[in-house]
């Protein structure tokens, strides 16, 4: 945040390395928070922003060191933000300081007045479970609602958005845990854990989870989909943009000017992008475009069981695709979300996806290049 004390020169820099991050230029913001500093010597809210800048370079000693200076004024942010960074090299480790996400305002923000969950057994009353942030995240770690279920030994009640209840309705009841997708009384609850601190009080921090997919979509609505494709050719669904209100969303979704160069031989492309849209393609490019149709995610998931395969920029449908077990095909930007790491054409999290990087700051077309190769790897064969 800007301290209005500050002259216009200093809140003019603010703004300017800011918008430099947003728009995914970390050296430009690196010079104008350093600018900043030089003015402002210790500003808390430079050196984060330093640190975010020097992140985005994959200059991960050097933003530690910023993050850790601007602590003492934000030290949930800085904490978050340092977890992340040791996630995003593998450092098991991070788990615990990602626990300061629960105190950053905003970032999760329901947060009933319950007792936490230390992941013991419980002897009376139920466990609240709640989804959080976006819905990647929700799907990322429902995985371990059943080790949850075994540890607890409680009944477990599952807070989730309304987009996707529908989906993940079958799977809790076989399970024996209720859905809840609007609001609800905390009545009969002792206790309340959110999905993204489960890796942490299950004790699975040390490394990221291997496992087979745990959610199928719904057949009748996938035999529909079916139906609206050429059963003869390879058909792949394409995402090229996330969430526009996503702090990094500038590096992650692919501009217009590109999707125009984008081929993939013998393929037919099917859109599933969600209206309404930030970069419309060319009329040409898509073969047909199911994105009007993405409902809710179950409807989501038909379509993709549908599909050969997905084409995805980081976006909650490549952790869908995933958790369906899905052949999936993720591009990521050259530094990517930590849940991605730094290397690697494969995730522990989600055997059936492959991630096409890219070998250079801003490079989606060197990223697009390893996408036919790596489709020729997860598409069933026939």
């Amino acid at each position: 945040m800007i301290d209005p004390t500050y002259p216009p020169k200093a809140t003019e820099l603010h703004s300017r390395a800011e918008l430099a991050l947003r728009e995914g230029d970390p050296l430009q913001a690196e010079r104008a928070f350093r600018e900043i500093l030089r003015q402002h010597a210790g500003d808390a809210g430079a050196l984060h922003g330093l640190a975010l800048a020097l992140h985005d370079q994959r200059c991960f000693a050097e933003a530690e060191v910023a993050f850790l200076q601007a602590r003492p004024a934000t030290p949930a942010l800085t904490d978050y933000h340092t977890a992340l960074l040791r996630l995003l090299q593998g450092d098991g480790a991070g788990w615990l300081g990602w626990e300061a996400r629960l105190k950053v305002p905003g970032l999760v923000p329901v947060q009933p007045a319950l007792p936490r969950w230390d992941g013991s057994p419980i002897s009376r009353g139920r466990l609240l479970l709640l989804g959080e942030q976006g819905f990647g995240d929700c799907l990322q770690f429902l995985r371990f609602l059943p080790a949850a279920l075994r540890c607890s030994g409680a009944p477990i009640v599952l807070g989730v958005p309304d987009a996707l209840g529908s989906l993940l309705q079958p799977w809790a009841n076989s399970l024996g845990v209720d859905i809840v997708t609007g609001r609800l009384s905390l009545d009969g609850f002792s206790h309340v854990a959110h999905v993204g601190s489960l890796p942490l009080l299950l004790r699975v921090a040390e490394a990221a989870p291997r496992g087979e997919p745990w959610l199928t979509a719904d057949s009748e609505r996938t035999a529909t989909w079916r139906r609206r494709r050429p059963a003869a050719q390879r058909t792949v669904g394409l995402c090229w943009e996330g969430r526009a209100s996503h702090p990094q969303d500038a590096r992650r979704s692919l501009p217009l000017h590109l999707l125009q160069r984008l081929v993939l031989p013998g393929t037919l492309l099917t859109g599933l992008q969600r209206p309404p849209l930030r970069a419309v393609p060319p009329e040409s490019f898509l073969a047909m475009d199911w994105g009007p149709d993405v409902m809710d995610f179950a409807e989501a998931a038909a379509m993709l069981t549908a599909l050969d395969a997905l084409v995805t920029v980081d976006t909650a449908m490549a952790h869908l695709a995933g958790a369906l077990g899905r052949p999936a095909v993720v591009l990521l930007p050259w530094v990517p979300d930590w849940r991605w790491g730094l290397s690697g054409e494969r995730t522990p999290w989600y055997p059936s996806l492959r991630l096409a990087r890219q070998p250079r700051p801003g490079d989606w077309l060197g990223a697009w290049a390893q996408v036919g190769a790596l489709l020729e790897t997860i598409i069933p064969a026939g």
